[in-house]
């Protein structure tokens, strides 16, 4: 059974079992997570930050972009505004590949440059004294 509203509840910690038609938002943890609108029962996390989603508040929730469970048998696709579930067309696999890309390579960049091991700085090291 598809849902038309989600009913936002804010929290420290999430709770182990979600309750259908709930938007479970931690702002501790910037993180809002609920059972697929769509009524299958798969989790929906959305991380919420610069490279992820964003969540307003106004008395109501609009949560931007939109959730999309192209990984999940329903593949449901929706957008929240302001309590509301706007149903999208049905998001495929390769379209949910790219979303994932697109977040880890955002992710990535906000991050900054990985850390090398120890090895690697070890044989960096070596090699700049051997150029000597």
């Amino acid at each position: 059974m598809r849902l038309r509203r989600l009913e936002p509840i804010y929290v420290t910690y999430v709770p182990g079992e979600l309750e259908q038609g709930r938007l479970y938002v931690s702002m501790e943890y910037s993180t809002a997570v609920h059972l697929c609108a769509c009524g299958c029962g798969a989790k929906a996390v959305t991380p919420l930050a610069s490279d992820g989603w964003t969540l307003t508040f106004d008395g109501s929730v609009t949560l931007r972009p939109s959730v999309g469970n192209g990984q999940s048998p329903c593949r449901s696709h929706y957008l929240i505004t302001r309590d509301v579930v706007e149903w999208l067309p049905p998001i495929g696999v390769a379209a949910t590949r790219v979303a994932i890309v697109r977040d880890q390579a955002a992710a990535a960049a906000e991050r900054g440059p990985a850390r090398s091991t120890w090895r690697r700085r070890l044989v960096d090291a070596l090699s700049m004294r051997r150029r000597s």
